[in-house]
């Protein structure tokens, strides 16, 4: 099975791409936020230094903190490096836009960035709009050590919004889709993604659907709380309601109610308001983000949301769970590490839970 394993880009732990090869784990996804992340392409080049098959790439990159030619000179660098083994993952900068105080940008952008970037990358010529100017774009320094474009570099998006859903269905080979182990959900997704595909003019099963989760396996005697507070931290449940939000309030009465609105009371206390969570201001609410628990949230936190978001417990659960998230629909598993402090150990655990 292939399994994406992203964590946010911490410079001074290369060894982890190591790890996560040395597991058996078949991509490794680095997010970034400007404010909040080492730089993710200078960590990634490093990461190809010292692995030899694992799959590389953002995880994801979005349109409006970095403009899209310079995107693809980055994804051109590094399948120079390591070519055949970079992917793209992109999507609208939730955390590395609010973490900054500004909105994330609009599906329409990433559509615009994603075209431009998927013909940049396979050495084609595209027209990139900018400033209110229209000009032509391509990767010029080819072949010459500078750059290398690809055969074919896979393009996967994370959304959550039918508009974000359509940009996948258009563009890429895979859709992330943030979920849990419930079955319905994943069968709803699967259900428009195909739809949605289909009307595109695109061949059934062309866009893959990876369902993204958040991952802890417990010891004997731990609790939902320890998954929290020992695992993935509380930001994860959060995260994912903010990305699947359009969807979620599309299908409030399909998916459940209660479930529905208690996650997007949680995700709405980390989009609003600094005070909502105790914080002075937007980068103050923001500083613990990705960086595992975080007490301030623990008030919105309950078992049905990890339940519903999260893919955790023992390792024959864990198993069981997986399970039922592939045969409900998925095409594979990815998991996003919020605790940078255990990612060796998640991923480890990852490996001998799903690969062993």
């Amino acid at each position: 099975m292939d399994i994406i394993v992203g964590s946010t880009a911490k410079i001074d732990d290369i060894e982890m791409a190591k790890v996560a090869e040395d597991s058996g784990i078949s991509h490794l996804g680095i997010g970034q936020g400007p404010l909040i992340t080492s730089d993710p392409f200078q960590y990634m080049a490093l990461a190809t230094q010292v692995t030899t098959e694992l799959k590389i790439g953002p995880y994801v990159m979005d349109p409006v903190t970095r403009i899209a030619p310079s995107i693809a000179n980055s994804l051109a660098t590094l399948e120079e490096l390591a070519p055949n083994r970079i992917f793209c993952g992109m999507g609208t900068a939730n955390n590395a836009m609010h973490s900054m105080g500004r909105k994330s940008a609009s599906p329409k952008e990433l559509a615009e960035a994603m075209g431009i970037i998927k013909a940049m990358v396979h050495g084609e010529r595209a027209m990139h709009d900018w400033r209110g100017e229209e000009r032509a774009v391509e990767l010029l320094a080819v072949g010459d050590g500078t750059l290398r474009v690809a055969e074919h570099m896979p393009m996967y998006v994370a959304a959550g919004g039918p508009k974000g859903l359509r940009n996948a269905a258009r563009y890429a080979d895979a859709l992330i889709y943030c979920v849990g182990p419930n079955p319905n959900m994943i069968a709803m997704v699967r259900k428009e993604l195909d739809r949605l595909v289909e009307e595109e003019g695109r061949s059934p099963g062309s866009v893959k659907l990876i369902g993204l989760t958040w991952f802890y396996e417990s010891q004997p005697g731990e609790t939902w709380e320890d998954a929290l507070s020992k695992g993935f931290g509380t930001t994860a449940p959060m995260g994912s309601t903010i990305t699947d939000m359009g969807f979620l309030k599309l299908h409030r009465e399909e998916i459940g109610v209660d479930i529905v609105d208690k996650s997007i009371n949680a995700a709405m206390a980390l989009m609003g308001a600094p005070e909502e969570v105790g914080a002075t201001d937007h980068l103050d609410q923001w500083k613990n983000y990705a960086k595992g628990y975080d007490p301030r949230h623990s008030k919105l936190m309950s078992k049905e949301l990890l339940d519903f978001w999260c893919l955790y417990g023992s390792r024959s659960e864990i198993r069981d769970n997986a399970q039922l998230m592939m045969d409900s629909g998925l095409d594979g598993l990815s998991f996003f590490l919020y605790n940078p402090t255990e990612t060796h150990r998640d991923i480890a655990n990852i490996g001998r839970a799903l690969l062993s």
